[in-house]
């Protein structure tokens, strides 16, 4: 298992985080599998200002606004086929 921390920007720049992905690195039937997964947020900030990630997405939400499918839209584009065969090397027998 492998910690992968990115800092991301969004909505003009009126949101940024750190986002934490933990990828899961396995063998099986002979075969390197990755699996990426979004774990946590940090260093969370709205408007230059510091937040936690859970209250602002709530907080959103007062808005018809779901923070979570936009963070994850924008992760999409983090991690590549380039990525993820550098984390296949990455894999100890």
């Amino acid at each position: 298992m492998v910690n992968i921390e990115n800092d991301i920007t969004l909505e003009n720049e009126t949101i940024s985080m750190t986002v934490i992905h933990q990828a899961f690195i396995t063998e099986i039937d002979g075969r390197i599998d990755v699996d990426i997964e979004l774990v946590d947020y940090d260093n969370v900030l709205f408007l230059g200002k510091k937040t936690n990630f859970g209250k602002l997405n709530e907080s959103l939400k007062n808005f018809d606004i779901n923070l979570r499918p936009i963070v994850e839209d924008e992760c999409d584009e983090i991690f590549n086929d380039d990525t993820i065969e550098y984390l296949k090397t990455l894999y100890i027998k």
